[in-house]
Protein backbone atom coordinates (compact mmCIF):
# COMPACT_ATOMS: atom_id res chain seq x y z
CA UNK A 1 0.00 0.00 0.00
CA UNK A 2 1.59 3.27 -0.25
CA UNK A 3 1.83 6.01 1.63
CA UNK A 4 -1.30 8.06 0.66
CA UNK A 5 -3.89 5.08 1.10
CA UNK A 6 -2.42 4.32 4.73
CA UNK A 7 -2.89 8.22 5.79
CA UNK A 8 -6.33 8.11 4.01
CA UNK A 9 -7.43 5.30 5.92
CA UNK A 10 -6.14 6.71 9.15
CA UNK A 11 -7.80 9.95 8.97
CA UNK A 12 -11.05 8.53 7.78
CA UNK A 13 -10.89 5.38 10.99
CA UNK A 14 -8.24 5.73 13.57
CA UNK A 15 -8.63 9.54 14.11
CA UNK A 16 -12.07 9.67 15.05
CA UNK A 17 -12.00 6.39 17.50
CA UNK A 18 -8.67 7.95 19.10
CA UNK A 19 -10.52 11.60 19.29
CA UNK A 20 -13.50 9.91 21.01
CA UNK A 21 -11.58 8.01 23.48
CA UNK A 22 -9.87 11.48 24.49
CA UNK A 23 -13.14 13.40 24.80
CA UNK A 24 -14.56 10.44 27.43
CA UNK A 25 -11.84 10.28 28.94
CA UNK A 26 -11.70 14.54 29.45
CA UNK A 27 -14.91 14.38 30.53
CA UNK A 28 -15.03 12.03 32.58
CA UNK A 29 -11.75 13.44 34.32
CA UNK A 30 -13.54 17.24 34.75
CA UNK A 31 -16.71 15.29 35.79
CA UNK A 32 -15.20 13.76 38.74
CA UNK A 33 -13.51 16.69 39.95
CA UNK A 34 -15.99 19.61 39.32
CA UNK A 35 -18.43 20.69 41.96
CA UNK A 36 -22.91 20.36 41.11
CA UNK A 37 -22.30 23.70 39.51
CA UNK A 38 -20.32 22.10 37.18
CA UNK A 39 -21.38 19.27 36.33
CA UNK A 40 -24.51 20.96 35.25
CA UNK A 41 -22.68 23.53 32.96
CA UNK A 42 -21.04 20.22 31.50
CA UNK A 43 -24.35 18.49 30.72
CA UNK A 44 -25.53 21.69 29.47
CA UNK A 45 -22.65 22.14 27.50
CA UNK A 46 -22.88 18.75 26.22
CA UNK A 47 -26.55 18.97 25.67
CA UNK A 48 -25.53 21.84 23.34
CA UNK A 49 -22.83 20.01 21.33
CA UNK A 50 -25.62 16.90 21.06
CA UNK A 51 -27.82 19.49 19.39
CA UNK A 52 -25.71 21.23 17.09
CA UNK A 53 -24.22 17.97 16.08
CA UNK A 54 -27.12 15.83 14.90
CA UNK A 55 -28.73 19.29 13.34
CA UNK A 56 -25.23 19.57 11.24
CA UNK A 57 -25.45 16.01 10.69
CA UNK A 58 -29.19 16.34 9.53
CA UNK A 59 -28.35 19.25 7.36
CA UNK A 60 -25.68 17.67 5.35
CA UNK A 61 -27.13 14.15 4.78
CA UNK A 62 -30.01 16.37 3.05
CA UNK A 63 -28.37 18.91 1.39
Amino acid sequence: MSIHIISKLMIKFILPIVVFIVAVYGISYFWTNSSSKGKKKIALGLIIALIIAISLTIYLIFD
